[in-house]
C-alpha cells in the first residue's frame, strides 16, 4: 500500500510539471545497463543531472529510455560492447538535450522533461491506484477475520477448560 502511495504521489508530481519551466540540465554522470525480467531483457538508464546556479542541485533518476529494444533473454547475450557503447551514447546524449522540469517553488524538486511530456504519470497512477486498492482489500479481508479467530481462541480456551474440570470430577 504503501508503494502505492508512492507511485500516486509521483503521478501527481510528473501532472503538475507541466506547468514547471523547462531547464537545462548537465549530465554529470550517465550509464545504461539491461534490465532482465522473466522473459524480455529491456534496457535500463541511469543519470545523475545538475541544474540550477552553478549547477547546484542534483537529480538521480532511472528510467527506460523510450524506443529502446526488447530482447528476449537468449537474444541479449548476443549483444556486443560496441553496441552497447552505441545505446548508452545515444540515450544519455538525449537525456542531457532533453534537460528536466524543475519546480519553481521547490527547486529541489525535478523530473526529467521526457517524463513530463511522454505521460509517464499515467502509468504511475494507474500502478499506484491499483497497488492502494490492492492494500486497502487485504487490510479489510484482515480485519474482518479478527472476530473469527478471536472465537476459535476462545472456543479452543473452552473446550481445554472443560477437559480439565471433567479430569478433575473423574478422579
Amino acid at each position: 500500500m504503501l508503494a502505492g502511495a508512492a507511485a500516486t504521489i509521483n503521478s501527481a508530481i510528473l501532472v503538475r510539471a507541466r506547468a514547471w519551466p523547462h531547464v537545462p540540465a548537465v549530465v554529470e554522470r550517465c550509464e545504461v545497463s539491461l534490465r532482465y525480467g522473466k522473459s524480455s531483457v529491456t534496457w535500463e538508464a541511469r543519470a545523475l543531472f545538475r541544474y540550477g546556479v552553478g549547477e547546484t542541485q542534483q537529480y538521480d533518476t532511472t528510467w527506460q529510455p523510450a524506443g529502446s529494444p526488447v530482447y528476449s533473454r537468449s537474444a541479449a547475450s548476443n549483444i556486443s560492447h560496441e553496441q552497447f557503447v552505441a545505446f548508452t551514447k545515444t540515450y544519455c546524449n538525449a537525456a542531457a538535450n532533453d534537460g528536466l522540469r524543475v519546480s519553481s517553488m521547490f527547486p529541489g524538486i525535478a523530473r526529467r522533461n521526457d517524463a513530463v511530456v511522454g505521460g509517464a504519470w499515467v502509468r504511475e497512477i494507474g500502478f499506484g491506484l491499483f497497488a492502494v486498492v490492492g492494500g486497502l482489500m487485504l487490510c479489510a479481508v484482515g480485519i474482518s477475520l479478527l472476530p473469527w479467530i478471536e472465537a476459535r481462541k476462545r472456543d479452543a480456551a473452552k473446550r481445554r477448560t472443560r477437559r480439565v474440570s471433567n479430569r478433575v470430577s473423574g478422579s
